[in-house]
């Protein structure tokens, strides 16, 4: 078990910690001496970090979709230090339950890529934000048109139900596995006009190969990029959690994003937006990674978050979740040493 390692004195698996721990101080200072101006060599040494956010698939999750025991012993670390984490995904809350359950999270949840944000202790929406009804039906519509099945993502507090599926195609792989392993309700409809979906739904996608919507996506942003945005990027299948060709085109309304949702709740919480550090590996963590105080990057990251990103972590099936962890709180210890001088 990775507990033992810091419960054992003077044998191997205690070199080992000390080595993990030795390492990541070197790349906490590596990442000081980098920074070119005060101003970031401050925020990293002493800014007092006090909301940390973190992706779950490719993050916090390793690829068979569990929480790693060392990633469980650093979030409550982080907590006993006096730093809230909270939990952001592209899932809906009844999809992520399960790992808010093992993490024993009774916070806020960012979820449906920053649509909305729970009371995680009841399920109940703080903030919400939805597509314009005739926003809806005019992207199901354009998925209609090329073939494929719109998945409108309801609020299920609202809608009763977590997703309308819209057409009569059959389900493929990913969507047929994802609705069978987890606790989802779903309507299937043959048209838009024969469900009220359009008023509850915060996200309207699909799945398909990523050389198939690319061609969709470009016609939905040529289109409605004023109102909308849109994006399409490696789904989570039952045989790859990250780096699939099978891909899933998401669309928001304008502005719905993590950060977004996480300058909401630092505005709730009375928290300067530099306090917060942002973890993700994947598209819809670009602006959270790229705007947070501190944002890390999985080692497993799309190259797009790594180039917005102040540090790269390691991978998530190795623990990366906690190396990042780790590496927060040196650097929340050095800013305290240094505030005692």
């Amino acid at each position: 078990m990775q507990r033992s390692r810091w419960k054992i004195r003077g044998g191997g698996n205690h070199l080992e910690s000390v080595k993990r721990s030795l390492a990541l101080w070197r790349v906490l200072r590596q990442q000081v001496a980098r920074s070119s101006d005060a101003a970031t060599f401050g925020t990293i040494r002493l800014v007092r970090y006090k909301l940390l956010v973190t992706d779950l698939d490719g993050t916090l999750l390793d690829r068979s979709g569990r929480v790693s025991e060392r990633n469980l012993t650093m979030i409550r670390r982080l907590q006993d230090a006096g730093i809230e984490v909270i939990p952001a995904t592209g899932r809906s809350l009844p999809e992520c339950s399960f790992v808010l359950d093992l993490i024993a999270h009774a916070g806020h949840a960012i979820t449906a890529g920053g649509a909305l944000i729970h009371d995680a202790k009841d399920g109940s929406v703080v903030i919400r934000r939805t597509i314009a009804p005739e926003l809806v039906r005019a992207l199901a519509g354009v998925l209609a048109r090329h073939g494929h099945l719109a998945h409108l993502l309801q609020d299920h507090t609202e809608a009763g139900i977590d997703y309308v599926m819209v057409g009569d195609q059959p389900f493929d792989a990913a969507t047929d596995w994802w609705f069978r392993t987890l606790p989802v309700k779903y309507r299937r409809i043959a048209s838009i006009t024969e469900h009220h979906a359009d008023e509850h739904t915060v996200r309207v996608g699909t799945i398909a190969l990523g050389s198939v919507l690319g061609e969709i996506a470009g016609e939905v942003q040529r289109d409605f990029g004023e109102h909308v945005v849109v994006q399409h990027w490696s789904a989570l299948t039952a045989e790859a959690a990250i780096g699939s060709e099978t891909h899933l085109l998401e669309t928001f309304s304008k502005d719905v994003n993590k950060w977004t949702a996480i300058e909401a709740l630092c505005q709730r919480y009375g928290i300067d937006p530099a306090e917060t550090v942002a973890i993700g590996d994947g598209l819809n963590d670009l602006e959270m990674v790229g705007q947070a105080g501190w944002g890390i990057a999985m080692e497993n990251a799309d190259p797009r978050i790594k180039a917005v990103a102040r540090t790269v972590a390691g991978h998530h099936d190795r623990d990366g979740f906690a190396d990042a962890a780790e590496l927060v709180l040196a650097a929340q210890t050095s800013r305290n040493q240094r505030a005692q001088r």
